[in-house]
């Protein structure tokens, strides 16, 4: 385990005032070491606790990659201390989900630029004979808050997808902290086989072959990765059979695509509007015109 900063040469804790022999205070659990550090600290020990702490991080993560329903049982079994917290790990998974793409150069941009200046520019479009600006869409605006809202909309979708897991499971034996355990860690691992897919397809752009093929047979191979991990982890979290546990997976899954697709409309609509605020009064003069 990594240690943050250089000991106190005060051996009272600063928390509760115990006297700490050695480098942890026997009675709160404090680290006795100088809480006025360098600004860099902040960031690194965010990735330490994740990354060094007992190991637990890399454990938690091919867990969640390559055993189905394994970080959910040992949790309800009540070994916690073994893997990074349910919640922990979906907002730091949600956050390099959204950060890291945001970051990453654009391999594309030069034959972008390339075509564009090929093209004639144009900055209008002509509708019923007038002249209205693009930038009047607020394109930019829209997407900008699309991406920064987005693990928001998928947050809040959340206790829908639990709220299907108990409406469909024995009350008496599940409660629905049990499915919200079960749905962080799923669209944990949701979150994260996108953002390896996001990545695996950035750096295969960088090549000068057509790898539009290969991209769409390897997305392809993630959907059906991704649906094999519900059926298959639903299977083993709820321990019962193959027919009655694809049986109900099978009406999630139509329910939840349904939903979600009928989530996203509303969120993207939603995310329209306020990007655009004047949006709806020029549809509704469309309309009557």
């Amino acid at each position: 385990m990594s240690h943050h900063g250089k000991l106190r040469e005060s051996k009272a804790c600063e928390n509760c005032g115990h006297f700490v022999e050695k480098r942890f205070c026997p009675e709160c659990g404090q680290e006795n070491v100088e809480t006025r550090q360098r600004f860099y600290h902040l960031f690194t020990h965010f990735i330490e606790d994740f990354v060094h702490y007992d190991g637990r991080f890399w454990k938690t993560i091919l867990y969640l990659l390559f055993r189905p329903a394994k970080l959910t049982k040992e949790y309800m079994a009540g070994k916690r201390k073994l893997f990074v917290p349910p919640v922990t790990l979906y907002i730091f998974i949600s956050f390099i989900t959204f950060f890291i793409p945001a970051m990453l150069p654009d391999s594309n941009k030069s034959s972008q630029s390339t075509n564009q200046t090929e093209q004639v520019p144009e900055s209008n479009i002509v509708v019923r004979g007038e002249k209205i600006d693009i930038g009047e869409l607020n394109k930019d605006a829209m997407q900008e808050r699309i991406i920064h809202d987005f693990p928001k909309a998928i947050f809040l979708y959340m206790p829908i997808f639990a709220f299907w897991l108990w409406l469909f499971h024995s009350k008496k034996k599940w409660y629905y902290f049990d499915h919200g355990i079960y749905t962080l860690h799923y669209f944990s691992f949701l979150l994260l086989g996108s953002l390896l897919l996001i990545l695996i397809n950035w750096t295969i752009s960088f090549f000068s072959i057509k790898m539009s093929s290969i991209n769409n047979i390897l997305i392809f191979a993630v959907f059906i990765y991704f649906i094999y991990y519900f059926f298959h982890s639903h299977r083993l979290v709820y321990q019962e059979s193959k027919a009655i546990s694809r049986l109900k997976c099978s009406f999630l899954f139509i329910i939840n695509t349904f939903c979600i697709l009928f989530f996203l409309l509303f969120y993207m609509i939603t995310e329209a509007f306020i990007s655009n605020p004047t949006l709806f009064e020029e549809i509704k003069n469309f309309i009557n015109d």
